[in-house]
């Protein structure tokens, strides 16, 4: 921490205190972590370059490149960045701060006080069971898994390669339920029909685990800078979408989407007018909610009420107007353009 520790007074032996040595962690934590330190500037939580990525797709400039623009976002967004000190010692300063057990070092940080304690309003409520008249993660209910097991240390610290967003496709960073399922691929005739889906019978869709196992998880719509936050309260909502971002790491032809708080206006304190290219991104978006549950309102059978009844009666009848889902009649969001190969109607 420097400072003198030949004084003996507080305020004298503070002088020049360094008070979060890990923030500068090629000098203080490479001497005994050399690999991780040498990974973290590709780590998300550092570069947060997911913002990144997505403000430059709707702004058709780089925020980097505007000097007071830098300035607004490392005042506002840019302080829920962590360093490994915020993770492995404290908790968050974007979350208040303090120590989580003096100053002793965890090797895994604390569930509640670090890694929730920032992703706390979808992800920990979910995963927890904290949203009104839903369940707790199937994972979380015996307290059997904690994040890092679906999480591992090269999409934490930082796989040591360029991410552009946490959905990245480079697979050796994303989390997989078919990593501990894999022998459940031909366990019961739906899996046998929607897990390996179109790789022999493109009429037989693919789905995302989630589509069939996720709980409804929260959605939120229009946030701003500046302090105005969310303009609308949160809602609670399932939704199925076509995968736009399909690919070899993410093969589904079905996935559930969020919406999220994203608006043509969102940075008009900063002095950005309406997003020249909002169009680039939908505002229906990929999503992976932390609450799974073996049963839900897709997959409970029970009372011989069938797949077909819970799911394909409330889906299969609307593919005809799954490309019109952008048409003039529809209603809010399915006007967006981008929706359009996003958006299933329900």
């Amino acid at each position: 921490h420097a400072g003198d520790p030949d004084q003996n007074t507080k305020q004298a032996a503070h002088v020049d205190l360094v008070a979060a040595p890990s923030n500068d962690a090629q000098t203080y934590c490479a001497g005994c972590h050399a690999g991780t330190v040498g990974n973290d500037h590709t780590s998300l939580h550092r570069t947060q370059e997911g913002y990144y990525t997505l403000f430059e797709k709707r702004a058709n400039f780089d925020l980097r490149d505007d000097e007071n623009l830098s300035e607004e976002f490392d005042k506002e967004c840019g302080k829920c960045h962590t360093y490994c000190g915020q993770c492995h010692v404290s908790r968050p300063v974007s979350v208040g701060g303090g120590f989580v057990s003096g100053h002793e070092f965890r090797r895994t940080p604390n569930m509640t006080n670090n890694c929730t304690a920032c992703h706390g309003s979808r992800i920990g409520a979910e995963f927890r069971g904290e949203n009104e008249g839903l369940s707790p993660d199937t994972h979380w209910q015996y307290q059997t898994m904690r994040c890092e097991a679906c999480h591992e240390a090269a999409q934490l610290h930082g796989p040591g390669f360029t991410l552009e967003t946490r959905y990245d496709d480079n697979k050796p960073v994303l989390p997989s339920c078919e990593k501990c399922h894999a022998d459940a691929r031909e366990k019961n005739i739906y899996h046998e029909r929607h897990w390996a889906g179109g790789e022999d019978n493109s009429e037989i869709s693919h789905l995302q685990c989630q589509v069939c196992h996720s709980q409804d998880y929260k959605n939120c719509n229009a946030c701003h800078v500046g302090g105005a936050g969310i303009a609308e309260p949160s809602y609670i909502k399932f939704k199925i979408g076509r995968n736009y971002r399909k690919s070899d790491a993410k093969p589904y032809d079905y996935i559930v989407v969020r919406h999220i708080p994203i608006a043509p206006d969102t940075y008009a304190d900063w002095g950005v007018g309406e997003l020249p290219n909002f169009d680039a991104e939908p505002t229906w978006k990929y999503a992976t909610p932390h609450n799974i549950r073996r049963f839900t309102a897709r997959t409970d059978t029970t009372g011989r009420v069938s797949c077909w009844q819970n799911c394909h009666n409330n889906w299969v009848g609307e593919l005809d107007t799954y490309l019109r889902a952008n048409d003039d009649d529809m209603q809010g969001d399915y006007d967006y353009e981008p929706n359009k190969n996003v958006v299933i109607p329900n």
